[in-house]
């Protein structure tokens, strides 16, 4: 189960077994993945979602500083100097340490929409249609409606991990981890 980026790792891993998980995998479960990366990290800039961007990208420089202090020479801090966006800390930091040409290179080959398609395991995908940020490109939306495996449930809303719900019969209104229990108890 993963949630918003990492909903995108677990089924990019998913889709990267592509029919040869191991025997103890029996499904997985997705809410508000950032499966397409570059048209979230476009989403992020819009005006509307600034607040979201400048707190994705404080807690990104204060945990990249923890590491430092953790790997001492292993990071260097001076290249968190005018960072403005994600985009440029993906760019600057996420690609530079971890083997990518660029942000756009990074979000290429680190977004599942790659590998959808191939998911050969049970897999829930949770996504809302009113999330202010997370958006899922047509050309993957189609891949997850083509895929048998894959149950695709779009709700109108449910805003970023959101997906709320009265509080009755049990549940406490959490809507999105009612629906992915569900999914592993028929597992």
């Amino acid at each position: 189960l993963g949630f918003s980026m990492g909903g995108n790792i677990v089924l990019k891993l998913a889709g990267e077994w592509d029919g040869q998980a191991p025997a103890q995998a029996r499904g997985v479960a997705a809410v508000s993945p950032a499966l397409d990366l570059a048209a979230s990290a476009q989403a992020l800039h819009l005006r509307s979602n600034r607040l979201y961007e400048l707190f994705f990208l404080w807690s990104l420089k204060r945990r990249l500083r923890h590491k430092a202090r953790l790997f001492a020479g292993r990071y260097d801090l001076a290249r968190l100097r005018r960072l403005r966006s994600l985009r440029d800390f993906d760019d600057r930091i996420t690609a530079f340490y971890c083997g990518f040409g660029s942000a756009e290179d990074y979000y290429e080959q680190a977004s599942a929409a790659q590998v959808v398609a191939r998911i050969s395991l049970p897999t829930l995908v949770l996504h809302a249609l009113d999330d202010p940020f997370i958006r899922i490109t047509p050309a993957s939306r189609q891949k997850l409606r083509e895929n048998p495996c894959v149950r695709f449930v779009e709700t109108e809303h449910g805003g970023h991990c959101g997906f709320l719900a009265p509080a009755r019969g049990g549940s406490d209104g959490r809507w999105a981890e009612d629906r992915v229990i569900e999914f592993f108890r028929r597992l």
